[in-house]
């Protein structure tokens, strides 16, 4: 039985852990395709926003997803545009990288 509930426990670990990389991943082609092309993370990207690559040791989540939703909120004057209508499973996904990066 103890052995039945270990594994029961490893088995679940490994699922959390292959999903939390799968949405990290989905995340990041998200930034790729739609804010790469203005902002830097890792040395890689466009200059015409700010540089990302310790995004998250700045913001919390909360914060991020505001940005995201209304960027002329913080900065009228910005050309970010509004990532609001992202459906809900790319928003999850894109913050979810956003948060890797400390």
């Amino acid at each position: 039985m103890k052995r039945a509930v270990a594994i029961l426990v490893a088995f679940v670990a490994v699922a959390f852990v292959t999903v939390a990389a799968q949405a990290e991943s989905k995340g990041e082609q998200i930034f790729k395709q739609k804010c790469a092309m203005c902002h830097i993370v890792k040395g890689k990207g466009g200059s015409i926003g700010p540089e990302l690559t310790k995004i998250a040791a700045k913001l919390k989540e909360g914060d991020l997803k505001a940005q995201l939703e209304n960027p002329k909120k913080k900065n009228p004057s910005t050309s970010m545009p509004s990532f609001k209508t992202l459906p809900k499973a790319d928003m999850v996904a894109l913050l979810g990288y956003l948060k890797t990066l400390k």
